[in-house]
Order: structure tokens, then C-alpha cells, then sequence
């Protein structure tokens, strides 16, 4: 056979069973060939679609965390809000400091007052005030609790 004459075995029919390429066959040709086996469309698709659901429910839960996350904040903000309207509905005869601490009072009369003065250091009165709270001035010019001093 010369060089450029056709290879009988191969064929150009790539559906031809009997056609060699590359020198491999579709079907295990000896005993130590690899073994060929028909995959199973639907077990793969049922892992995919498995792995896809667990990747879902995995990100589904976080989003879940996070919008839990963003409401809880969301209630705190509305929580300073409404004690911010509440304190700044007392008389308040200063100008609050960012950072600093103060003391919201009720009088006998009901109305209430800002203090920078926290319930122990009145000392004695004839008249005792109720204390309705310690809070912390915000830079946003909301108040949020503040443990008692």
C-alpha cells in the first residue's frame, strides 16, 4: 500500500460501526479496555436538578437572614423615631451634644423634661421626679436608650 493510497479499515461513514479513528473503537476491543457504559439521562438530570434545589434553598435561606436582618433595623430606626418625638416633645432648655448622655423626667404637673442631671445626683427634693429614662444624643439627632448611670 503506498503512502497515499486510502486506509481500507477506515471509513469516511462516521455512523459506520466497523469505522476505526485515532486507532479507538466505540466498543471495548480486548479484555483491558475501559468499560463503556450507556449514562443514564435521567439519573443525571435528577442530580443536576437536586444539586440546582439545594443551591437554591441555600441561597434562598441567606436572603432570608439578611431581609430578617434589614427589618430588625429597620424596626430599631423606628423605635429612635419614635423616642425621638417623644423626648423632643419634652422641654428641653439647652442644646443637646452629640454623644452625651441625658435624662428625660417626668414632673408632678405631667410634663416631661430633659436633664442633663441623672436621678441620683438631685439629692434631696420635696418634690421627687420621675424618671423615665437615661439616653444617648445621636449624630442623626435620634436618641436611643442608654443603661442607667
Amino acid at each position: 500500500m503506498s503512502h497515499n493510497d486510502p486506509d481500507p479499515t477506515a471509513s469516511s461513514d462516521p455512523h459506520d460501526s466497523n469505522s476505526v479513528r485515532w486507532g479507538l473503537s466505540e466498543v471495548p476491543m480486548h479484555v483491558g479496555s475501559a468499560m463503556i457504559r450507556p449514562e443514564d439521562r435521567g439519573k443525571i438530570k435528577a442530580v443536576a436538578l437536586q444539586s440546582a434545589q439545594n443551591q437554591a434553598q441555600q441561597q434562598m435561606a441567606m436572603l432570608k437572614r439578611q431581609a430578617e436582618a434589614l427589618m430588625e433595623e429597620a424596626r430599631r430606626i423606628e423605635e429612635r423615631l419614635r423616642l425621638s418625638a417623644q423626648i423632643f416633645e419634652a422641654d428641653v432648655n439647652f442644646t443637646p451634644v452629640v454623644g452625651q448622655i441625658y435624662h428625660l423626667y417626668n414632673r408632678e404637673s405631667g410634663s416631661k423634661f430633659l436633664s442633663l442631671i441623672g436621678p441620683r445626683q438631685w439629692g434631696e427634693r420635696s418634690k421627687p421626679l420621675k424618671h423615665l429614662g437615661t439616653f444617648r444624643y445621636l449624630a442623626d439627632s435620634t436618641w436611643e436608650p442608654f443603661p442607667a448611670v
